[in-house]
């Protein structure tokens, strides 16, 4: 019974492989009971080589999948290994060659989309026309970008009529979407570059006329069209400084309010108003302080009314003392300090130092043996920061200006024999001072300038404003109560010990041997009463 069923299996085996059911002849033949038998490896030796045909046949119509599974089935033959082993590596070699193409060309579809959605046109196309004529998604991303080519020819003819009616804002909106959709495109680069230079013309003429709530909606009405362009950061930078000083000019800091208008002087030299505003904060920050200094003034805190509240400095840099921006009137603004071992001092006490020639009727605040004129420049400061303004071009780190802000270490030539270094000798203390070149002379043998703003040290040290070779240990000048007190560097104890100098009288202290005069030109080699 079990043997009349196999054969009966067997010759359905037979049948459909004469019949071409080639995958049923494979699936009856291969039974494990069939395939043993003498007939079966007779059917499957048969089907081998239909199976091989059928392969090749899959393989010619790049039926790759396939054609690997009749090779598959093929191998339960057992017979003509080799052609099996070649047709299969001619199959596997051509279905990579064939998906490698196919992932090149899902690659160079994907580039150019991105290309293409990423605003430039250019780059799409150009990968796209490597793309043939068959590939379907290719086209299609085509056409999409010569759709946007004539959304974008629609916008520019759009730009140029509002460009011409004078409505920048609507065309500077209406080329945002033309730069969303290529933002290389030659029309698109050249009236963007149209637009901003007319919208930064009107914003640099309406800063100029001071009309500056104009300039600043003139600018943001830009967005982001010509963001790198110098002259739009410039004048970005320009309404920034604006807002800085009206910030402190409603906060009532007027200096520095001036300091930021000074700033602007810098940048916008045919700008009358902000020379105008300069001078206007200078007399709102004399009148204030003049104020705070007189009597109603030492009523009040003098944290509470100064622009920016005076910290002190670590104990053993300075003392304590009122953040008075002016002169006590009991002690001149100029003093001359001769010190035994360190030569001679003058100091100004003022905001303000002139530099002008040596006169007799009303000399300038640094009186220079030279033939410059009687107020050829002057050094304002305004709180930490120190300006060099003068009515003529001078030379100030190698460049000419009328106006700069100085740093430590700028070199100043006024003329052949008025050359001057600013120094800031600590960050610990604002006070600066002018070291003379060895051709610039100042009465009384003077060869330091120092621009006393709250104290001074006095040390055998380069960063000491002024050198003293027998200070032992650092000294701290300074003002308090009308009077200049000097005083050991503190150890960290509040109550250290100063003394006071009285103008005109040597005084011996800590091994300093020192006298503070008021400042009066004399001759070389006379005696000042």
């Amino acid at each position: 019974m079990f043997s009349q069923l196999m054969f009966v299996r067997l010759k359905a085996a037979e049948n459909a492989l004469r019949d071409g059911r080639l995958d049923e002849a494979y699936r009856l033949a291969t039974a494990p009971d069939i395939r043993e038998h003498r007939r079966g490896v007779a059917v499957l030796a048969a089907l081998t080589e239909r199976l091989i045909e059928r392969g090749r046949n899959h393989f010619r119509n790049d039926r790759f999948t396939e054609a690997l599974i009749d090779l598959d089935r093929a191998e339960a033959g057992g017979v003509m290994k080799e052609q099996l082993a070649e047709l299969r590596g001619q199959v596997q070699t051509v279905a990579a060659e064939q998906q490698r193409q196919e992932q090149s060309r899902r690659d160079r579809v994907d580039a150019a989309r991105r290309r293409i959605e990423g605003g430039s046109l250019v780059a799409g196309r150009r990968i796209l026309e490597q793309a043939g004529e068959n590939d379907h998604a290719a086209q299609q991303l085509r056409q999409e970008a010569d759709n946007r080519a004539a959304e974008i020819k629609n916008i520019i003819e759009q730009v140029q009529s509002l460009i011409e009616s004078g409505q920048l804002a609507a065309a500077a909106d209406r080329l945002r979407r033309a730069k969303s959709l290529d933002a290389l495109h030659e029309s698109v680069v050249h009236v963007e570059m149209q637009i901003c230079k007319r919208v930064l013309d009107n914003v640099r003429e309406a800063i100029t006329e001071g009309r500056l709530a104009r300039a600043s909606d003139e600018l943001s009405c830009l967005g982001r069209l010509g963001a790198a362009l110098p002259p739009r950061r410039e004048l970005a930078d320009i309404l920034a400084m604006v807002r800085q000083a009206a910030e402190c000019l409603r906060t009532h800091s007027y200096a520095e309010a001036r300091r930021h208008v000074m700033s602007l002087a810098r940048l916008l030299p045919k700008a009358g108003w902000v020379e105008a505003a300069a001078e206007q904060l200078r007399q709102l920050d004399e009148i204030r302080t003049a104020v705070c200094a007189g009597p109603l003034g030492d009523r009040v805190d003098s944290a509470a009314v100064a622009d920016h509240p005076f910290t002190p400095p670590p104990l053993g840099d300075t003392v304590a003392i009122p953040d008075r921006v002016h002169c006590d009137a009991g002690l001149p603004e100029r003093l001359l300090l001769l010190v035994d071992g360190g030569g001679s001092y003058l100091l100004l006490r003022g905001d303000r130092a002139s530099i002008g020639r040596v006169m007799s009727g009303d000399p300038a605040d640094v009186p220079v043996l030279s033939d410059l004129a009687e107020r050829h420049a002057s050094i304002n400061r305004i709180d930490d920061d120190y300006f060099l303004i003068s009515s003529k071009e001078v030379e100030v780190g190698g460049c000419k200006t009328q106006h700069h802000l100085l740093r430590d270490g700028d070199r100043i030539v006024l003329g052949q024999r008025a050359k001057f270094t600013f120094r800031i000798p600590t960050r610990k203390s604002s006070t600066a001072v002018l070291d003379l070149s060895d051709t610039t002379k100042l009465p009384n043998d003077v060869r330091r300038v120092v621009l006393l703003r709250h104290h001074a040290t006095m040390a055998d040290t380069p960063g000491a404003h002024i050198r003293c070779r027998h200070a032992g240990l650092p000294l701290v000048l300074f003002e308090r109560g009308g009077a200049m007190w000097l005083r050991q560097k503190s150890d960290g104890h509040v109550d250290a010990e100063a003394v006071r100098l009285p103008l005109g009288s040597p005084v011996e202290f800590a091994g300093v041997s020192l006298v503070l005069e008021p400042w009066q030109i004399r001759a070389a080699g006379s005696r000042q009463a």
